[in-house]
Order: structure tokens, then sequence, then C-alpha cells
């Protein structure tokens, strides 16, 4: 009875010291580790030898002369081995390990890849917030260039012989062959370039107005503005407004070439009109 005892205390105390270890290691304590270890050790050794421990006790109180304790406990060939539950303690305890380590490895893969989508999640993201300032810009001159009469407000932001206007043309070429390229730190210097650029050109453009150009081109283009605006006024009849768009594009002859998207814009809005007139 007392060997099966000791057989069963042994083994709790094996497993007990493997799970200590294993928690141990998993909280990355390597002294605590090493501690329950030889603590687990010092009690299984005395668990071992405990029949040899208790005859040396009882001789000792008896008055005899004790006998130094035995190494390891007499053989029973009916009771259970006691290296069984060690046997079972170190096994479990190289699994255990093994797969700890294995958790790691997985741990750690999963760790790096996590790490790889935040930070591809941070380049979208910025580029997202670049591409957004880039399209401002873009969308403000197309805006303009589609605009007759903010060209005829404007003229010199369609001037390439403008310092300003070219240096915009050059960003929004910069900008765009940034944006097809993976440097996203390039196409973010390309964009606030650009973004430098339009507010220059774009404020330079709107100061002077159409004051640079000689007195009877300023004429012509004023009275250019009043026929187009006129020619865009859905509310008249086709004859004026056709007769106003002629006026206009002959007035500008030889002053100021308009964008070609202004020109189809100014047909856009005037064809519909006239179409509908022709069919009623």
């Amino acid at each position: 009875m007392i060997e099966w005892l000791t057989w069963i205390a042994s083994l709790v105390v094996a497993l007990g010291t493997m799970g200590g270890v294993v928690a141990a290691i998993m909280r990355r304590e390597t002294g605590a580790a090493i501690a329950r270890f030889l603590t687990g050790m010092l009690l299984f050794w005395v668990l071992a030898n405990y029949g040899a421990l208790r005859d040396w006790f009882e001789e000792t109180i008896a008055g005899g002369t004790p006998s130094e304790p035995a190494d390891s406990p007499p053989q029973n060939g009916d009771g259970p081995s006691l290296w069984l539950p060690l046997g079972l303690a170190a096994g479990g305890l190289a699994a255990s390990l093994g797969l700890y380590g294995l958790w790691n490895v997985v741990r750690r893969r999963r760790a790096r890849k996590a790490a790889r989508r935040a930070t591809t999640a941070a380049a979208q993201t910025r580029r997202h917030a670049i591409e957004a300032d880039h399209d401002e810009v873009r969308d403000a001159y197309a805006a303009y260039i589609c605009d007759v009469l903010a060209v005829l407000d404007r003229p010199a932001l369609d001037d390439v012989t403008v310092p300003q206007t070219a240096a915009l043309l050059h960003a929004m070429d910069a900008a765009a062959d940034a944006r097809r390229g993976s440097d996203l730190d390039a196409y973010r210097q390309a964009v606030s370039t650009l973004k430098t650029a339009w507010r220059a050109a774009d404020e330079h453009a709107r100061k002077t107005g159409v004051r640079d150009l000689p007195a009877q081109e300023r004429g012509a283009i004023a009275k250019a503005r009043r026929l187009f605006e006129k020619a865009l006024d859905e509310r008249g009849s086709q004859h004026e407004r056709q007769a106003a768009h002629a006026k206009a594009r002959a007035l500008l002859d030889g002053v100021l070439t308009l964008p070609r998207q202004a020109v189809a814009a100014v047909e856009h809005h005037t064809r519909p009109a006239l179409d509908k007139d022709a069919t009623a």
C-alpha cells in the first residue's frame, strides 16, 4: 500500500513539476522554471528513497548507529516502479517544450504577417491620402480649363510662357509619373510640389487677370466674355445663342487661344438647346 501511495505521490510531483516548468517558460521566467525543476527533482528523490530514509530516521531515533540512507529504494518485484512517473513526466515535459517551441514559431510567423499587413494597410492609407490631394489639384485645374469664362478671367493660367504656369504643368507631369511608380515618398513629394505650384500659378493668374494685355485685347476679351455668357444662357433662342457664340470666337481670333476643353464645354452646353429648337 505504501509503495502505491508513494508511486501516486511521485506521479503528482512529476506532473506538477512539468506543469510548473512549462508555465514558467511560457511566461519567460527562466529562473522560476529552473527553481521549480530542481524542487520537483528533490521531492521526487525523497519519494524514491522513502523506504531507506524512513529506516534511517527510525534507527536514529532508536539510538542505534544510523547507516547511510540508500541511494535507491530496494527493488520490490510486486510494487510499482517509481521511474515510471519520472519517465512520464520527462516525456511530457519534452513534448510540452517541443509544442511550446512550435507554438512560438507559429506565433512569430503570425506576428510577422500581421506586421506586414499593418504596414501594407498604412501604406495604402498614405497613398489614398496623397492621391486625394493629387486629385484635388487635377480637378481644380480641369474645372478651370473647361470653363471658358474662367479662362477669359485668368488667361495667364493657360499661358505656358508665364513661369508660374510652366512650373505648374511641369509639376503635374512629375506627379502623374510618380503616381504610376511604387515609391510612395517620391509621390508624396511630387504632390506637395504640385500643390505649391498650383497655388502660386492660380494666385498669379487671379492677381494679374488681363491687365497686362494691351487695351484693345482687353476690350475684345471683355466683349467676348459677354457674348459667351449669352451663348451659354439656355433661355436664349437658337439664333441668338449661335450668333453670340460665333461673334465671341471671332473676337478672340488672334487675341487669345481658348483651350479645346473649354470650346468643347461650350459646344456641349449649346448644341442640345440648338438641336431641340431645330427639331421642334
